[in-house]
């Protein structure tokens, strides 16, 4: 499900942008909050050179030991990238809403990237009403926004020539033995998409 998240988000930014994020040959990416490595391994089989970096040292270990690879960073993106490369694309998927500075680890992201950011994060409109009907919602989501206060947000912090930003909701369902995935654009979904250009 993660894999395929990280996919179609990576298909819908290659159609906005006219430039194939599918095919990472030549290419490197970084793959920031990359937890267990999932999006870390689909960019690898993509063809990048691929690395992540997570605040959790244990979901790096899980990580390394899973894919067999020694290309995880522990370090805390609002505070600082260790690495002097340039990456062409940086990924941040459902990351931001549990940081406490997300305008501090964007700049640093932007830093880093030589070309192109694409993040996910839960829509605020949406998650409101989740937290009003499910009480306790993850109180892990500090800095949970709407669309349009990202985009103020990234415009306000960054000196990027392009954003783009996106609802949309993903889906998964089994028939007989088959699974389906599929992610839609909605007006009000539950997730927001952003791609930031430099």
């Amino acid at each position: 499900m993660i894999s395929r998240h990280v996919f179609e988000s990576l298909k819908w930014a290659s159609k906005v942008l006219q430039l194939d994020l599918l095919d990472g040959t030549k290419k490197s990416a970084l793959d920031v909050g990359c937890a267990f490595g999932y999006g870390v391994n689909l960019l690898h089989s993509l063809g990048y050179d691929a690395c992540g970096i997570d605040v959790s040292s244990y979901g790096l270990v899980q990580g390394k030991e899973r894919l067999n690879e020694n290309m995880f960073v522990v370090c805390d993106a609002q505070e600082n990238l260790p690495f002097k490369k340039k990456f062409d694309l940086i990924t941040c998927f459902e990351v931001l809403e549990h940081l406490r500075n997300p305008s501090r680890a964007l700049q640093n992201m932007f830093d880093s990237s030589g070309g192109i950011l694409v993040c996910t994060t839960p829509n605020k409109t949406f998650e409101k009403i989740v937290k009003k009907i499910l009480k306790g919602f993850d109180k892990t989501h500090i800095s949970v926004k709407t669309p349009s206060e990202w985009e103020e947000l990234i415009r306000r912090t960054l000196n990027c020539r392009f954003v783009e930003i996106q609802c949309f909701v993903d889906s998964s369902f089994k028939i007989a033995n088959a699974s389906f995935y599929k992610s839609v654009k909605l007006p009000f979904g539950m997730e927001t998409r952003i791609i930031i250009g430099k």
